[in-house]
């Protein structure tokens, strides 16, 4: 049975954290909530018995929970992106999608289709069509589902004004080393988070 509204506020409210110097931990969880995500402003939690992920804003970035809303909205005739059902001052609730991003494909070996870049490019070029402006697009935010279709599934940073270069550079990267003999069949989770420390660093 779909929860109600404020069901889904009484799990937000459940949610606790604790900065620490890495970010933040949870404190506090509803047992009916699973983490699935951890990212730079928000944790995602699955909520038991339903296809639906919880996003939880931490307590500075709580104002990014209105700008996500808004995107979803702009953007909710298209199947790449998750279906927004409900929102909060610190919360969303959003479609589960199972699959695997590009960072889990490219550590399990798991090929990167030319087709699954094509989707994004797509993909972003719809939301440039809505008044977005794509950014922040990394390989943790790129899934694909075992039947193929790639969704991107973090879209905060989508009203931000300044130019990200972000995607620009990853396929750029995809296609000049990707198909190399020299490529790796499987790449470490260390080796995959330097890139990104060096590339956030120097750019």
């Amino acid at each position: 049975m779909p929860c109600l509204a404020p069901v889904y506020e009484w799990y937000a409210h459940s949610v606790t954290f604790q900065q620490i110097k890495s970010g933040y931990q949870v404190m506090t969880a509803h047992p009916d909530l699973t983490i699935c995500g951890v990212g730079r402003s928000a944790m995602a939690f699955k909520i038991k018995h339903e296809p639906r992920v919880i996003k939880v804003f931490y307590p500075p970035y709580e104002t990014v929970a209105k700008n996500e809303q808004q995107n979803y909205t702009k953007i909710k005739d298209d199947h790449r992106y998750p279906t927004l059902y409900e929102s909060g001052s610190n919360y969303l609730v959003i479609d589960y999608i199972e699959g695997r991003t590009f960072f889990q494909c490219l550590q399990e070996g798991i090929s990167i289709l030319p087709e699954y870049v094509d989707q994004v490019d797509e993909a972003l070029s719809y939301a440039r069509k809505k008044g977005l402006n794509p950014s922040d697009i990394h390989l943790h935010n790129l899934l694909v589902t075992k039947e193929g279709n790639v969704r991107i599934i973090d879209i905060a940073r989508f009203s931000q004004k300044k130019t990200c270069f972000q995607w620009d550079d990853l396929k750029a990267g995809y296609y000049k080393h990707y198909h190399k003999p020299y490529f790796p069949s499987k790449v470490p989770k260390w080796m995959m988070n330097l890139v990104a420390n060096l590339y956030h660093r120097f750019h």
